[in-house]
């Protein structure tokens, strides 16, 4: 195929009106996002599970029934003994009952409380929460809130940490079971149930296996977490190559247009002058219409190639979009002002990059709840905002990431803007270049 042929399609192409159709005038439906069930509304649920069932249990055994040598029981029996002294055995047994169903319902309300807060923003207030945690699963003394515990330790705290702590729980656990099994030997006037207490110990051995367990699903989530960001950086820098051979591929028709129109319908206008200029008076109108028709053209192909050379910009809006569409949590908030959405190729790829390393860094390092990514245009320089309220950087040195940033953006004249603080990190990005 001749080079005149394919610009000979290309301008057709060009000026060809693409045909209404319906599916086009209908608007498209916003994408629902699929429901996410948190390990945060996972963990609660199954505590408030567990408080429920350890409260019926009591509820369901009634009076007389309830086993009281536990922690709960016993503190019951300290405070309520005292001030029912000479009442018979019967009239003191309903309301002990209530005293002590009373304080362990205080005491699960307390474990769910814990539980919520817990898995919440800010991390500085987990570990207070963890040891609120600890001191309600000692005193209620049931395996379940214990293993529930273990999970969270696991989840939530770094792998020594999260070891230290089980540690702790274990050892707290074996304390309060000698002091049950030395209590009852005391009431019973028993030597004390020595097998009994290796029992118990043997059985909160199951605190490993949970907090192994939770460990797992917390690298399969962060595997998880990981895959969709790449994906969705993937999808976002698929967008912007598609973008970037479009404006490469509209470069090459544009050059087609002047390299072989241009000059054949150029020299076509000064054979048909020449032409009119031969016959003088006798030039019959037709010439003239021919030559006006051949000017006109030429000054149509002139202006689509005009356009296409300087209609070079990359929307970068849309690379953002997907870009953040991919980041399953925290979700981050995109706002674009409508001068920003189409930049130059260069300042896109630029800031593109730049807003990419800014979110994966606080995906990695800040454990933030909330993202928020800014693109505007101020004063003639392109800016853009990437903010959130993790845990911030305090006086860390700048790694790879930022330096890179900083290096792209410096050979565009650009600069990079770092705000680090307690609450959160920005990274102000800013570059010459207004939208074309």
């Amino acid at each position: 195929m001749t080079s005149g042929t394919r610009a000979r399609r290309a301008i057709r192409h060009t000026m060809r009106v693409p045909p209404l159709s319906l599916y086009a005038m209908t608007p498209a439906l916003p994408a629902r996002r699929p429901l996410q069930i948190t390990p945060c509304s996972i963990a609660v649920g199954t505590c408030a599970l567990f408080a429920f069932l350890h409260v019926a249990a009591i509820l369901a055994a009634g009076p007389g029934e309830t086993p009281l040598h536990n922690p709960v029981g016993l503190a019951v029996l300290a405070v309520f003994m005292p001030l029912t002294t000479g009442a018979t055995e019967a009239a003191r047994m309903l309301p002990l009952f209530q005293a002590y169903a009373a304080a362990k319902l205080l005491v699960v309300l307390a474990m769910t409380a814990a539980v919520a807060g817990t898995c919440r923003p800010p991390a500085r207030h987990r570990p207070p929460l963890l040891a609120a945690q600890l001191l309600c699963v000692t005193i209620l003394d049931a395996l379940p809130f214990h293993l529930l515990l273990a999970v969270q330790l696991a989840m939530l705290l770094p792998w020594r940490r999260g070891l230290a702590w089980l540690a702790a729980q274990y050892l707290l656990g074996i304390a309060m079971d000698v002091y049950l099994v030395l209590d009852l030997a005391q009431r019973m006037a028993q030597p004390p149930q020595w097998p009994l207490l290796a029992y118990l110990s043997a059985e909160r051995l199951v605190l490993a296996a949970g907090f192994l367990f939770g460990h797992l699903v917390q690298r399969e989530h962060r595997m998880r977490h990981a895959l969709a960001s790449a994906h969705g950086q993937l999808l976002a820098t698929q967008s912007l190559l598609t973008e970037t051979v479009r404006g490469a591929e509209r470069l090459r028709i544009a050059r087609d247009l002047h390299d072989v129109l241009g000059h054949h319908l150029t020299a076509l206008n000064l054979h048909l002058d020449l032409a009119a200029r031969q016959a003088g008076a006798a030039a019959p109108a037709a010439l003239q219409t021919a030559r006006d028709v051949s000017v006109d053209l030429l000054a149509q192909v002139r202006g689509v190639v005009t356009h296409h050379r300087h209609d070079q910009t990359i929307d970068v809006a849309e690379a953002l979009r997907v870009l953040c569409a991919g980041v399953p949590s925290p979700h981050p908030e995109l706002h674009i002002d409508a001068d920003a959405a189409r930049l130059p190729a260069p300042v896109a790829h630029a800031l593109f990059c730049s807003i990419q390393e800014a979110i994966t860094n606080a995906l990695r390092h800040a454990r933030a709840s909330r993202l928020t990514v800014h693109l505007s245009v101020r004063g003639g320089m392109t800016v853009a905002r990437v903010a959130d309220d993790g845990v911030g950087m305090g006086d860390a040195a700048e790694g790879n990431g930022l330096r890179g940033m900083r290096e792209r953006l410096t050979d565009l004249q650009g600069d990079v803007r770092l705000e680090r603080g307690i609450r959160g990190t920005v990274v102000e990005l800013s570059v010459p270049g207004s939208p074309a």
